[in-house]
């Protein structure tokens, strides 16, 4: 750390075959540009590059219009931002946290999508905007749903991203052949489809695809535009410098006409949230814009009042034909390249500088604690020495 830095703000991403070996580069790289305007310095490290003691951290550091490998010690704040594609991955992140035990935390993290369902169902406000959603058990009940529903269901892992191993299942009608049409992302986030003559033979290639894993269902939601692309909006919402929360701005995340999904990492694209909406939804369409900041003010504090503190959150809404907006996931770790591929430069400043905003709030914020607990130690240990 620089002698004129107040803190040393550290980035801990999943490991990529890349050089250097991080996940969002570009992102990692405007914190590092963006640092010393707030007085601190970024470091972007790996969880391997955690010292078993947690005394040191071995990075890299954006330099000269390049990355640079450095040892530095342990940071005062950590964001951690690892997306787990195994359990060897949550493995490696819990022993550096635990190791980086002493370093504040700039954020806890939500947890997966059903306990966030079951937090915000508890609010008659928040629950207007939740979708009917069950946890997996078994085939039964996944056959019971698929029964009672036209648009059939759609499952997802109760942790993951991206859109990856997300299923859609309908069942078909006699003029149809009947049977159970199946379309889905695997797990590297690659198309597929499938059809079974027989609704058991594919209720059991579901239970198989999820194996082990903890999934939700949820009805499909008829979520795509007048041009058949399935689209939803993402609202980022960050602490600022106040340790307030914000409403950074929000897109139109769009997928091709025909794609489950419309998650970027899908083959997505993005476009301005209002001129989208006001040809989906003419005149509504500014009515939609207000509950949409309506619930992105209402949701945060509702999660950090269950989760612990909080830093950012991508929240993403379906909207329906008639205009009824669903809340489809909450997420910790949101990605923020929505704000680029729209053209909004002040989202995207904001998006990429606000972490550390908060991140300064958060070390003045620490510092004054502790000066305030030496305080009351000198003034205690003074009462005793005085025999009060």
């Amino acid at each position: 750390m620089t002698d004129t830095a107040m803190g040393l703000f550290g980035i801990m991403t999943s490991r990529r075959l890349s050089n250097p070996p991080i996940a969002e580069p570009e992102f990692c790289s405007q914190l590092c540009r963006a640092a010393p305007q707030y007085d601190l310095e970024v470091l972007v490290f790996n969880p391997e590059g955690v010292a078993a003691d947690g005394q040191s951290v071995r990075g890299y550091i954006w330099i000269n219009g390049q990355w640079e490998y450095k040892q530095a010690a342990a940071p005062d704040i950590l964001y951690n931002r690892c997306l787990y594609a195994t359990p060897g991955d949550r493995r490696k992140a819990a022993a550096a946290l635990n190791a980086l035990y002493r370093t504040l935390p700039w954020s806890r993290g939500l947890p997966g999508k059903w306990q966030v369902y079951e937090i915000l169902r508890r609010s008659l406000k928040a629950a207007r905007w939740l979708p009917e959603t069950r946890l997996y058990t078994g085939t039964g009940d996944l056959g019971t749903m698929l029964a009672e529903r036209e648009y059939g269901i759609f499952l997802k892992p109760h942790t993951g991203s991206h859109g990856k191993r997300t299923l859609h299942a309908v069942r078909l009608n006699g003029k149809q052949g009947g049977g159970l049409s199946l379309r889905g992302r695997d797990g590297e986030n690659k198309p597929f489809r499938h059809a079974f003559s027989r609704v058991a033979d594919g209720l059991d290639w579901i239970h198989e695809f999820i194996g082990q894993r903890r999934y939700i269902i949820q009805p499909y939601l008829q979520l795509t535009g007048n041009g058949g692309q399935p689209f939803d909006v993402r609202v980022l919402v960050q602490k600022n410098g106040r340790g307030a929360w914000s409403l950074t701005g929000m897109a139109v995340r769009m997928g091709h006409r025909g794609s489950l999904t419309s998650n970027l990492h899908g083959g997505g694209t993005a476009v301005p949230a209002l001129p989208f909406l006001l040809a989906e939804y003419g005149n509504t369409a500014n009515d939609l814009i207000e509950e949409l900041e309506e619930a992105a003010a209402l949701l945060p504090p509702l999660l950090e009042e269950a989760c612990g503190r909080l830093g950012e959150l991508g929240l993403d809404f379906g909207i329906d034909a008639g205009g009824r907006i669903y809340l489809l996931e909450a997420n910790s770790k949101p990605g923020r390249t929505v704000f680029r591929l729209t053209g909004d430069r002040r989202a995207a400043k904001l998006a990429a500088e606000n972490p550390l905003r908060y991140a300064r709030h958060l070390l003045l914020h620490s510092a004054a604690i502790r000066k305030q607990q030496r305080r009351q130690f000198r003034y205690r240990r003074e009462n005793d020495i005085n025999g009060s």
